[in-house]
């Protein structure tokens, strides 16, 4: 970006883990799955400098009431390896959901007999609902959910992921971005699959194959952001905890717990929207780009809306290639094969075991482009592969960090259900996210 200085990166790596293939049907991009495919628990880990920290939220109830303050700053960090959010290892597969701010969440339902539109004949039972009679959810209900049968309802409806998170600058005032890098960056992919090759093309009897599909071109990751200072005892809890630095005196960042009502005086919420010239389902040309109106509140009326002044748009991420034309991680796969390191059968063997969760080696991340507002404007859709790139952009940011201000951060990962590229023959079985996250200066 243009003369900025820029801390080291922030590294957040998350790998969604489906068991199957997503056999759907669709109205308008919402989908309901009639499979349950399963997420074999989210890889998150965090890696950064000494100029940008980073910390867990750990939380201590008093009477009722939950405070969180950061764990132990440091410039890693697994979220798979801590304790509070061991509820990431069980929550069930992604379902469409979409929202404009991170606050109001609508979730799409069918109409039965007793929807006074069926009554009227204005709809038919089974029929996805217009949007403003989409379930609102603005207390986090449908979020981090699992397979049991408690959620099995709401499940079938929509489902997103909440987490909360700290950052901190030791060193300046910071403005916080989601960016890319020769090391990986953010990128979305989906995951390759085994397959049984061909009889003689290869000695293993497995290759990797896949592409993109509408699961890699729909989702999103939020950043929630209230500037404003915690005022309440939460203070008191962490002096008195193993984590406490003397030299962080106050925290930023207040939020409504899950289950209480999602409002705010003051935040900010970016959205990351990556692949974005990806287009599986066909309704545009590769590299175009397609604007995405999420549904959000117009005088309490559920519309849709532009996202332009909060989104941050990224190009889309491809696998690597040997100078044969071949994926550079079906090479490692091939090696790992004949190694005996893993079956062929088992790619999750393959991924999480053999490669560690490790997949910024093996991919060209997508740049960003560097001012988002031009996409908003009279550009043509043909045309968004001339716009100017960077590793982030310019015009969207996700909070500007107080130096020593420990500042909690609430993040979201969902499938935009209004987004134009979710079709249903292409629905990827698996796919990764991986994020990075760069402090600069304006």
């Amino acid at each position: 970006m243009k003369k900025k200085l820029y801390a080291k990166l922030i590294a957040v790596t998350v790998m969604f883990l489906f068991a199957m293939t997503a056999v759907v049907s669709a109205s308008y991009a919402w989908f309901q799955l009639s499979t349950n495919p399963i997420v074999e628990g989210i890889q998150i880990s965090i890696s950064g400098g000494n100029t940008i920290l980073i910390a867990a939220d750990l939380t201590e109830t008093v009477d009722g009431k939950t405070y969180h303050y950061p764990d132990v700053f440091s410039d890693t960090m697994s979220f798979s390896q801590h304790s509070s959010y061991a509820y990431l290892k069980d929550l069930a597969g992604l379902r469409p959901v979409s929202t404009a701010d991170g606050i109001h969440w609508f979730i799409a339902d069918k109409y039965d007999a007793d929807d006074w539109k069926v009554q009227n004949g204005e709809a038919v039972v089974g029929q996805v609902c217009d949007v403003e009679d989409m379930i609102r959810d603005v207390s986090l209900e449908y979020a981090n959910l699992t397979n049991s049968e408690e959620d099995a309802d709401k499940l079938a409806k929509g489902h997103y992921i909440a987490l909360d998170f700290w950052v901190v600058s030791p060193g300046s005032d910071y403005y916080l971005r989601v960016s890319t890098s020769d090391e990986g960056g953010s990128f979305v992919i989906d995951l390759l699959d085994p397959v049984a090759s061909e009889a003689g093309t290869n000695s293993t009897g497995y290759t990797l194959s896949g592409s993109i599909g509408s699961t890699a071109a729909s989702v999103r990751v939020g950043f929630l952001a209230a500037p404003d200072q915690v005022v309440d005892d939460t203070m008191v809890y962490y002096q008195k905890s193993y984590s406490y630095d003397q030299q962080y005196t106050s925290l930023r960042g207040v939020y409504p717990e899950a289950g209480g009502s999602q409002t705010y005086a003051d935040y900010q919420f970016t959205i990351y929207e990556p692949n974005a010239d990806a287009h599986p389902g066909g309704v545009a040309e590769e590299g175009a780009y397609v604007q995405t109106f999420p549904v959000g509140l117009v005088n309490d009326t559920p519309r849709w809306v532009s996202v332009q002044n909060r989104t941050t748009i990224q190009k889309t991420t491809n696998w690597k290639q040997t100078e044969q034309g071949t994926p550079l991680i079906e090479q490692i796969f091939q090696t790992a094969l004949i190694g005996g390191r893993v079956s062929g059968t088992d790619a999750m063997e393959f991924y999480r075991d053999y490669l560690q969760c490790h997949f910024a080696p093996y991919v060209n991340s997508g740049d960003f482009i560097r001012d988002t507002s031009r996409v908003y404007g009279n550009l043509d859709a043909q045309m968004f592969g001339e716009l100017e790139t960077a590793g982030a952009t310019d015009d969207v940011y996700i909070i500007q960090l107080q130096k020593n201000v420990p500042q909690r951060i609430r993040m979201y990962v969902w499938l935009e259900g209004q987004d134009a590229d979710w079709d249903p023959k292409n629905a990827a079985s698996s796919f990764v996210l991986n994020l990075e996250l760069a402090g600069g200066t304006e």
